[in-house]
């Protein structure tokens, strides 16, 4: 992270608020396909979205250190979050082979949308900080 002017803060909340938008797009997806048989619910997190963007800001250099791993380097599949989907697989399942639990998504949603909020006002608050600053220093 830069010691610019928040010192990291503001890149960290805005990583968190796209990781929370990304959380709820799963979340919504699911619930969008809550009557699709056979849909099997996606069960990525704000972490796991947190994490990736962690990644992307710092590299980890790979390299093949045993002659059966695969080259990641020659790959022309970029390796990311985004088109990762896990599922539980000790999920109930419905008769139609659906497993997404609408009620359970929708709590979720909505924690997720209170943290988004949260984070929102504290960027605001960084953000009017600065106007203040920004305002005294004439």
């Amino acid at each position: 992270m830069s010691s610019g002017l928040f010192g990291g803060t503001f890149a960290r909340l805005e990583a968190g608020v796209i990781a929370r938008e990304r959380a709820q797009a799963v979340f919504s997806g699911n619930i969008a396909n809550a009557d699709t048989p056979n849909y099997k619910a996606d069960r990525r997190t704000f972490a796991d979205f947190l994490e990736a963007s962690r990644k992307a800001r710092q590299p980890v250099p790979m390299r093949v250190t045993n002659s059966a791993h695969m080259d990641v380097a020659s790959s022309s599949t970029p390796l990311n979050i985004d088109g990762v989907f896990r599922h539980h697989d000790d999920v109930n399942f419905r008769m139609d082979g659906n497993t997404v639990d609408t009620q359970q998504e929708m709590v979720k949603m909505a924690e997720n949308q209170m943290l988004h909020d949260l984070s929102i006002k504290l960027l605001k608050s960084k953000l009017t900080g600065l106007r203040s600053a920004i305002r005294e220093g004439r």
